[in-house]
């Protein structure tokens, strides 16, 4: 059974969109509330999704822009914003202040497990520097500095399991 989750952001903020299923076979996840979907390819390229409550709706989606998807019905084209948790969050962080001297929080984006720390408290990084190697969703993702700046603090240890939002380091920036 595959499972994804999305955010989906509208008027009123964002809501996480859970999928999950196979061949066909689909349950949405949306506010605590749970549809039944059966998805079935037409000849034409439309999806055919026929719901739980008997609703059937048919048409295409279409990946417009990272983040951003067209589903087109007979009712009509709707833009959505929906990503992935990862990219949600990297679209969607506001950077505030003078970042030129600014002490900056490294966080985890995601829940998983450090593999590799590459600095220590006190270590002048330039831009591009890696920082710290952290698995998840089975993948290895490299974090590195954003800007010129020193190590502050060091939160984590390799081997170590993380939440999402969790401070990994702090890096005070300096200038270029």
């Amino acid at each position: 059974m595959s499972r994804h989750v999305f955010i989906l952001r509208g008027p009123g903020g964002p809501e996480e969109l859970i999928v999950a299923g196979r061949a066909g076979q689909w349950t949405l996840r949306r506010a605590e509330k749970e549809t039944a979907l059966d998805v079935v390819p037409l000849p034409d390229g439309r999806l055919s999704v026929l719901l739980s409550d008997g609703r059937q709706v048919s048409g295409r989606a279409a990946r417009l822009a990272r983040g951003e998807i067209s589903v087109s019905t007979c009712r009509g084209a709707v833009r959505l914003s929906l990503a992935d948790p990862l990219h949600d969050r990297l679209d969607h962080t506001p950077s505030t202040g003078d970042p030129s001297q600014a002490e900056q929080d490294v966080r985890a984006l995601m829940s998983g497990r450090v593999i590799e720390v590459a600095v220590a408290p006190g270590k002048t990084v330039e831009k591009g520097t890696l920082l710290l190697v952290i698995e998840a969703m089975k993948m290895q993702n490299e974090i590195r500095a954003e800007r010129p700046g020193v190590i502050q603090k060091v939160a984590v240890k390799a081997g170590e399991t993380v939440e999402g939002g969790a401070t990994l380091l702090t890096v005070q920036s300096v200038k270029d």
